[in-house]
């Protein structure tokens, strides 16, 4: 997939993120990204990855506990002929995925065209 757009929300600090990361960037920004909150009062951390067109895709990560990450993805897709508010949703939620596994789900969204990522998201179920 093309024009995908990272961000994030960290209340506690500020992290350097890369605008349009490509694939390398975007698993370096993974792996380097500080996902243990200082204060508990703190909100949850989250990082995300989106195509922002017509048919969009986003994945949102957060951890709540070390080495295990919950992503939420999901791919709205416009149905044709019916034009730009009639779309398509699949969502999908991957809990207690670890590092690897969290990084495999990243080159999908980076490698994958936006069906092939939505057939992802339906197996998951």
């Amino acid at each position: 997939m093309k024009g995908i757009f990272c961000g994030y929300y960290d209340q506690e600090m500020e992290q350097d993120v890369p605008l349009q990361p490509t694939l390398d960037e975007a698993l370096t920004f993974f792996r380097h990204f500080h996902w243990q909150n200082q204060q508990q009062t703190s909100s949850m951390k989250i990082l995300i990855f989106q195509i922002p067109e017509a048919d969009e895709a986003s994945l949102h990560i957060s951890s709540l506990e070390t080495g295990k990450w919950m992503i939420s993805a999901k791919v709205s897709q416009r149905r044709r002929f019916l034009g730009p508010f009639f779309k398509r949703d699949t969502f999908s939620l991957f809990v207690d995925k670890n590092a690897i596994e969290t990084e495999a789900l990243i080159k999908d969204f980076y490698q994958c065209s936006l069906n092939e990522f939505t057939q992802l998201l339906k197996s998951n179920d």
